[in-house]
């Protein structure tokens, strides 16, 4: 039955709702409250979580176990119609009403309880959660004690609604404070971060700069996804890609951060400034690079093409350069059988690093033309680095070596030597991957003017070359291998894959046609000269 208190008590209970500081206490001083005003032993709330009512406050309960697991789905039970038809609802004879829930049936039971009054908690047609009144054994509800319940059901929503504002006000107040903090750190890390930048000039240096800021995962790749490098570590959970940028307009580098937790908007723009710095950097490296390669590449033409007015001019520019002036440089001439996405230029110098770091690269005819320079080496061990560096290469890089330089002068006849050694190993006159001007026996002639190449190779090998293409035969072919061979006929035939006589009967034709002697020493060197020329002009497109 309803107790009758004095106003003051009223008024004394509207003050502790108010003045409670979250919404557990807000629902314990009305479940007091309602013990008290409705005189029944029992009462607790239920409050709307998600598609369940959980228990949010109790008076009198004695078992712990129904404190602890009294759990309702909305819309089951006594109290879950409640919560989802937002009406009350009462129960005279608990134990026989139709409408209990199994597990909970066993909960009340246990607790004696009998008899329930249950209205929902409102605010603007919104359930916060279900209000109960109990006894322990059979009650019949009033109409009054309905309405009162409702009233307090009512203050307690009221209350609710006020704290929950009151709470998001303040948690927006907490996330501004935590905004504006973490803005700050960002721009300090930002500002660490370019700074750091300014002091580096190698990519691999910045990137783990920025890795170790964002402290992620940073990866640099390729335009077909190949893995560049890596920096730094992921950490547990589940790695996500956060950010991807492409570090210059043609899409040939890409710089992608990936992060094992999802960040908020404010870490999003914190990692997409850190890259954009990353990127920044990069360029003004690159452009500083593409400065001195312009005006390296500049210098290195004059010095392979000869044309130079002034060469105590030429020896001060390559000082301010970096370049070597001391002797002993060598001129290497490269080109690939395959191609490859990354530019021939950086795919050689890359290649160089480890058998001569820094070495200039420039790229002439379609091939690239590096100046290296001996360091304490010997020729034959550049040739066998090279060889190495090469080998390990999958777009089968061909590289021609000129003469070691003696003086400035020398640069463009290495060049030259250099141009022809790797254009007779692209047509495949010849074999390795490495070649010098020295062993294929052209030194001093890959300067010589094409037309004195031209008119040399037809002086001596002229009515054998017409022979060939008016009768379609292979004269000049015979001799080649029949020299290369030391006028071994059995080893000739071998390779030319003919017999034996079909060799002889060959080689005294051609030296009926030409006039000569293979015997005679003079004729052979004559004969070789010219051979070697003819190679040299087909290989430089002289002919």
């Amino acid at each position: 039955m309803i107790t009758e208190l004095p106003p003051a008590a009223s008024t004394h209970y509207l003050r502790h709702l108010l003045a409670a500081k979250d919404a557990t206490q807000a629902l314990q001083i009305a479940t007091d409250h309602v013990a008290t005003v409705l005189g029944c032993p029992v009462s607790w709330a239920g409050l709307v979580e998600e598609e369940h009512l959980v228990m949010g406050a109790h008076h009198g309960v004695e078992s712990t176990e129904m404190a602890a697991a009294w759990r309702l789905k909305v819309g089951e039970g006594i109290g879950g119609r409640v919560a989802l038809e937002r009406r009350p609802q009462m129960s005279r004879d608990y134990r026989h009403d139709s409408r209990r829930v199994p597990l909970l049936k066993r909960l009340i039971d246990n607790e004696g309880i009998q008899a329930t009054l249950i209205v929902p908690i409102l605010v603007a047609d919104v359930t916060l959660g279900v209000l109960y009144a109990a006894h322990r054994q059979p009650y019949p509800w009033t109409t009054e004690e309905l309405g009162t319940l409702e009233a307090i059901a009512h203050d307690l929503g009221v209350r609710l609604r006020q704290l929950d504002v009151d709470g998001r006000r303040e948690a927006r107040a907490a996330h501004s404070e935590q905004r504006a903090a973490r803005a700050l750190r960002h721009a300090q890390a930002s500002a660490r971060l370019a700074s750091s930048f300014a002091q580096q000039d190698m990519p691999d240096a910045a990137l783990d700069l920025l890795a170790r800021e964002l402290g992620c995962r940073v990866e640099l790749r390729q335009e077909d996804g190949a893995l560049v490098r890596a920096a730094g570590t992921l950490g547990e959970g589940n790695p996500r890609v956060v950010t991807r940028l492409r570090l210059d307009d043609d899409g040939l580098l890409t710089v992608v951060v990936i992060h094992t937790r999802e960040l908020d908007e404010d870490g999003r723009a914190f990692v997409d400034l850190c890259v954009g710095l990353f990127r920044l950097q990069l360029l003004r490296v690159s452009e500083r690079e593409r400065t001195a390669e312009r005006l390296t590449g500049e210098l290195v033409d004059e010095l392979l093409t000869g044309r130079v007015a002034d060469w105590e001019v030429v020896r001060a520019r390559m000082a301010l350069t970096g370049l070597s002036v001391q002797p002993g440089a060598q001129i290497l001439v490269a080109g690939r059988r395959v191609d490859g996405a990354e530019p021939p230029a950086v795919e050689l110098a890359n290649l160089l690093r480890t058998v001569s770091p820094g070495s200039p690269t420039v790229e002439r005819g379609g091939r690239v033309v590096c100046v290296v320079h001996p360091r304490g080496r010997s020729a034959g061990e550049l040739r066998d680095r090279l060889c190495d560096a090469v080998a390990r290469s999958r777009h089968g890089w061909v590289v021609g070596i000129g003469r070691a330089c003696a003086d400035l002068v020398d640069y463009s006849t290495s060049y030259d030597e250099a141009r022809a050694a790797c254009e007779l190993a692209l047509r495949g006159e010849t074999t390795g991957s490495v070649v010098t001007a020295h062993e294929l026996g052209i030194l001093g002639m890959a300067s010589l003017p094409a037309a004195h190449l031209r008119t040399t190779v037809h002086d001596v090998l002229g009515p054998l070359l017409d022979l060939d293409d008016e009768r379609g035969t292979t004269f000049v072919a015979t001799l080649r291998t029949f020299l290369s061979h030391d006028r071994h006929l059995p080893d000739t035939a071998a390779a030319l894959h003919v017999h034996y006589n079909t060799v002889r009967n060959r080689i005294a034709r051609i030296e009926a046609v030409l006039g000569v002697d293979l015997r005679n020493v003079d004729d052979r060197f004559r004969l070789e000269t010219a051979l070697r020329m003819h190679e040299l002009s087909a290989a430089l497109g002289h002919v």
